[in-house]
């Protein structure tokens, strides 16, 4: 007794179940061939760009790579719908009332569009790129990747952000990272008014030249200026350049804690507000009669 049902042309039959699930197979298997030789030929690119000493942005290939991926798998899948017979007679209705699908579609799949588009505006447009450092609503972090339809950026805490394109295209952030990412790193300090102020000066810019986070590169000098004359003490405020924002949270703690140990050494002070309390029982008397009379 032979098995009639599984011949060679029912397993390649596309007008049978089987012969449309091995096709279904077939085209995926070949899609994804597609992908990974198209994607190693765009790192092998970037290698030899590399090698040339040009400059590679790794967000646009990021995205071309992504966008290359989703356009040979909808290509692989629309003529996997033209060869199967089934497929294209539905594919047949469905164009039918094209235009009542495409609104359904276009509603159904706004929020997507946008964030596709705004995908495509950030990676042509490039105001944050992978591996740039940012400020957004509030968080530090480093840009970790730009997908299609969100941006995943790692915060200080090692937390993941994930903002879709469409929600980023439309914010206002900091980047620490584009053109320049060197930093004004800022101090302000507060000493007594009978300091002399030189003095304060020269200790701090002592320790400033012995910060290890100050960029030594630069030509600008490290500053201390007089920035007001407060209720209890004098303003001073530091300027030193350093590499990168990282560099500017750091040399912050380390001056802050150095400076204070040295004018705890060389006998500066640094004021706080005195305040002194007396006691209402404490009060001299008021004194008896009423107020002169004015003649």
């Amino acid at each position: 007794m032979t098995l009639q049902w599984f011949t060679i042309e029912k397993f390649v039959d596309p007008n049978t179940m089987l012969g449309a699930l091995v096709w279904a197979v077939v085209f995926f298997i070949v899609a994804w061939i597609a992908s990974t030789i198209t994607t190693r030929l765009l790192k092998r690119s970037i290698w030899v760009v590399g090698k040339l000493k040009q400059k590679v942005d790794h967000t646009v290939i990021r995205y071309v790579v992504q966008v290359k991926d989703l356009l040979i798998y909808l290509t692989a899948g629309m003529i996997y719908a033209s060869f199967i017979p089934s497929l294209k007679a539905l594919a047949g209705t469905v164009l039918a009332g094209a235009g009542i699908t495409a609104i359904v579609v276009g509603f159904a799949a706004k929020s997507t569009l946008a964030n596709l588009i705004a995908g495509l505006s950030l990676a042509i447009y490039r105001p944050i790129r992978i591996g740039d450092k940012i400020n957004v609503e509030g968080e530090y972090g480093t840009v970790e990747d730009i997908t299609l339809r969100h941006t995943i950026v790692c915060t200080w805490q090692n937390r993941r952000l994930i903002i879709p394109n469409s929600k980023l295209d439309e914010m206002t952030l900091v980047n620490y990272s584009i053109v320049d990412p060197r930093m004004l790193c800022t101090l302000d300090l507060g000493v007594s008014y009978d300091t002399d102020i030189d003095f304060a000066r020269k200790l701090i810019l002592d320790e400033v030249d012995l910060c290890p986070y100050r960029d030594k590169g630069t030509p600008e000098a490290p500053q201390v200026k007089v920035i007001s004359h407060g209720d209890f003490s004098i303003g001073l405020r530091v300027y030193v350049w350093v590499k990168d924002v990282a560099d500017d949270y750091s040399a912050r703690f380390w001056l802050f804690e150095a400076i204070k140990k040295r004018f705890d050494k060389e006998g500066v002070e640094i004021p706080f507000p005195y305040r002194t309390i007396v006691y209402k029982k404490d009060l001299p008397p008021p004194q008896q009669g009423g107020n002169p009379s004015i003649e």
